[in-house]
């Protein structure tokens, strides 16, 4: 079992020996820490390739394609035109979005799709073929423009004292409270300047209640019998 001895730790080991350890610190001065760098949540890096998922539902294939910013795939009677890749920095929740043109010459009755459609919430953006699912998966490749830049610089706060007072477990002594403008609070008040305890006037408030209104000698007739009651 632990014990303390003044102020040190004994620890038992084998034999029932004790071993001594040093004295336990006092409390730390707190010191202030600064936040991790974020970027801000409005943040995209572009990318020079979107990588995108293909479904044919006549087979259920599924089919990747790493397709160049500003080319073009087909797959199938399917093409898929990538216009812009970005995706979000290390620091934020993944997530990628890529501006597509898809068209699928099977299906000539049906507008080509132009718009963009993002990796995390796809069903924001979706095309609307009864043969194929497009997705987006992520952005590869180089970094193009947007760039996201270098990180906000973050600085830890300044706390207005790093002592810690005795009564917390420091070294440093108690702190006088202070007044609004900065110097000692008086704990009795100005001897010179009493605290009025009657009012202006120097009429002494009565303690006493006040008396209720005494009638003008007319009795009052006893209440009406409740006839439910009789």
């Amino acid at each position: 079992m632990m014990k303390l001895w003044s102020g040190r730790v004994l620890l038992p080991c084998r034999g029932g020996a004790m071993i001594l350890l040093g004295g336990i610190s006092g409390a730390q001065a707190a010191t202030g820490v600064a936040p991790p760098a974020m970027y801000p949540a409005t943040t995209w890096q572009g990318q020079s390739q979107a990588v995108v998922r293909v479904l044919d539902r006549l087979d259920a294939h599924l089919e990747l394609l790493t397709i160049p910013v500003g080319g073009s795939v087909t797959y199938h009677s399917l093409s898929v035109g990538v216009e812009a890749c970005v995706s979000r920095p290390q620091t934020l929740v993944a997530d990628a979005g890529a501006l597509l043109h898809l068209k699928d010459s099977s299906d000539p009755q049906r507008p080509p799709f132009d718009g963009w459609m993002l990796a995390q919430e796809p069903s924001v953006a979706t095309y609307g073929s009864p043969l194929y699912d497009v997705r987006v998966v992520s952005c590869a490749g180089a970094l193009t423009a947007p760039q996201a830049g270098p990180l906000p610089e973050v600085k830890a706060p300044v706390l207005a004292s790093a002592e810690v007072p005795v009564e917390e477990g420091g070294d440093a002594p108690a702190s006088q409270p202070g007044s609004a403008s900065g110097g000692p609070v008086p704990l009795a008040p100005d001897s010179h300047n009493p605290i009025p305890l009657a009012p202006p006037s120097g009429a002494a408030p009565s303690l006493a209640p006040a008396m209720p209104p005494q009638s003008s000698g007319q009795s009052l007739s006893p209440p009406e019998a409740d006839p439910g009651l009789e």
